[in-house]
């Protein structure tokens, strides 16, 4: 928390570093932006995303005040803040306590807006019911130049150029450089969704060749592609809303074909995603099924990683909950399961530790009708083997959008019998049937020749 003078509160990021330490976690990917409100050059914006929200004050999408429109100034107010973040979680001894920032992302979003956005966007006030309410309101070059700041307090790259001075990273005198070279730098997540297509905003970003912004050229190009040159990482959110998580396909697919060959290179990941609002999906069998198959689409187009969206928001207008403090009985989220920790599972997140379970450490290859660049509906299936000759076929079929009344949630009979001999077959929510299956549904389910090693 950035409380201004100079002054900085990093207690709430301790407690979750902390706390992600000590389940064994020591990789965390931080997101940036949003500007505090005594340093935004529009103080009052009512347009920002959470402008009036709980009191949270507007202008927190508009670039510092002390950064030009051309990325000229000093920046002085980011490149503080990152300063203290990057001086703070590198201190000596800090790492044997907290989890490693691995990555830091300049921006969520900044694809929602009327300044880089495609042509028409428009923002809306926050909670007004209409269009969606922006998360950046500056320019590609201003975007560009806190990008270039943070990679050079992050990685310092002496050759880096910081463009809005004319200097590079090694000559641009800044009181502290190369703080955690290990780490990355993403750009702001701007994938695409049917909410906000956001990738001709990240070609823009990145190479300046997919047409006019809204309201701001990028004085880059392919050619000197100096948004590529800036990031690490590229990220896309990756929200079905109303639809089903295959349909999200040919969104990634499109935004990986956007890349360059030197950014088809870098890790490539889903910085959010879900079904978005809970009460988008009704029946929570089915919640627990399209976990499952987020999953396992963005294996078939070798997503990186995938960051579901999110495990406590368990409420009809929070998104994606997968987690709730109290048992819950009722759609849109159902909660049934306690844990050890005194809160309750939800039918999503017990599909996500069944899935986990069913290909992490394996080799999964995904086959989709129609292929997976852009499928059609049907069956889908996925081989995933393991050393010690573990072979299992899962699979499922895309068409039934209905509620569910099995865990299997369908009677598709299936097409195929597997190449192996089937011991066993498990559905999401870990439950075991002797055998081969005979039916499958919208949920996917898992036949094995063994159990799992």
């Amino acid at each position: 928390m950035d409380l201004g003078g100079g002054l900085y509160v990093f207690s709430g990021l301790d407690s979750i570093l902390q706390a992600l330490k000590a389940k064994g976690i020591n990789d965390v990917f931080l997101s940036l932006g949003r500007t505090p409100n005594w340093i935004s050059s529009n103080p009052t914006d009512p347009l920002c995303d959470g402008a009036g929200v709980n009191s949270q004050p507007g202008g927190m999408c508009d670039p510092p005040i002390d950064l030009n429109s051309d990325g000229t100034g000093t920046d002085l107010a980011w490149r503080n803040f990152v300063t203290a973040l990057l001086q703070h979680v590198t201190t000596p001894g800090y790492s044997s306590t907290h989890a490693h920032i691995s990555m830091y992302e300049i921006w969520s979003e900044f694809h929602r807006s009327d300044t880089v956005g495609v042509p028409g966007t428009a923002c809306s006030v926050p909670g007004s019911g209409t269009g969606i309410p922006c998360s950046y309101r500056g320019t590609f070059a201003q975007m560009l130049r806190m990008t270039q700041d943070l990679r050079c307090i992050v990685k310092g790259i002496a050759s880096d150029p910081i463009t809005g001075l004319g200097l590079t990273c090694g000559t641009s005198g800044y009181v502290a450089s190369r703080l955690d070279p290990t780490a990355l730098v993403m750009e702001g997540d701007s994938g695409g969704s049917p909410l906000d297509n956001g990738n001709v905003t990240m070609q823009n970003y990145l190479y300046c060749n997919a047409g006019p912004a809204a309201n701001s050229p990028c004085p880059w190009s392919s050619s000197n592609p100096l948004g590529s040159n800036a990031v690490d990482v590229i990220s896309g959110h990756t929200y079905f809303v109303g639809t089903v998580p295959e349909d999200l396909m040919s969104s990634i697919a499109d935004q990986k074909a956007r890349l360059s060959a030197a950014d088809a290179a870098k890790p490539y990941i889903t910085g959010e995603g879900s079904w978005g609002k809970n009460n988008h999906v009704h029946d929570p069998l089915l919640e627990g099924a399209f976990v499952a198959r987020w999953y396992l689409m963005l294996k078939a187009l070798n997503v990186d990683r995938g960051y579901w969206f999110a495990w406590d928001e368990f409420e009809a207008t929070g998104s994606g909950g997968l987690w709730a403090p109290t048992e819950q009985n009722f759609p849109p989220v159902e909660c049934p399961l306690a844990d050890s920790i005194g809160g309750f599972y939800c039918t999503g997140g017990l599909a996500y530790y069944g899935i986990v379970d069913w290909i992490n450490n394996a080799t999964v290859t995904v086959s989709c009708p129609g292929g997976c660049s852009n499928p059609i509906a049907g069956v889908f299936t996925a081989t995933v083997t393991r050393p010690g000759g573990y072979q299992a076929e899962i699979v499922w079929d895309s068409t039934p959008t209905r509620l569910c009344d099995s865990t299997v949630c369908g009677a598709t009979p299936l097409p195929n019998a597997p190449a192996f001999t089937a011991s066993r077959w498990r559905d999401v929510f870990g439950n075991i049937t002797s055998g081969a299956p005979t039916m499958i549904g919208a949920s996917p389910i898992i036949i094995e020749n063994m159990a799992a090693p």
